[in-house]
């Protein structure tokens, strides 16, 4: 009941486990808790969806540059 929706939160809690200046209570949740209880497993996934996010932001790039050049 506390993650409603198509789970877009899952940024905020991999941003919140990684970078010290995500660790802020938002609407959301409180980033604080957020390092407190994550598990190694949690880093894991959480490390793994992150380089896929920026792979799959650089290939957007890369193809939009050479669609254009």
């Amino acid at each position: 009941s506390w993650d409603k929706g198509i789970g877009a939160s899952v940024s905020f809690y991999i941003f919140a486990m990684f970078f010290e200046r995500s660790r802020i209570p938002t609407p959301m949740f409180d980033g604080r808790f957020v390092a407190k209880y994550t598990r190694t497993l949690d880093k894991i996934i959480g490390a793994i969806h992150l380089v896929s996010i920026i792979g799959a932001v650089l290939s957007l790039c890369i193809i939009t540059f050479l669609k254009h050049s």
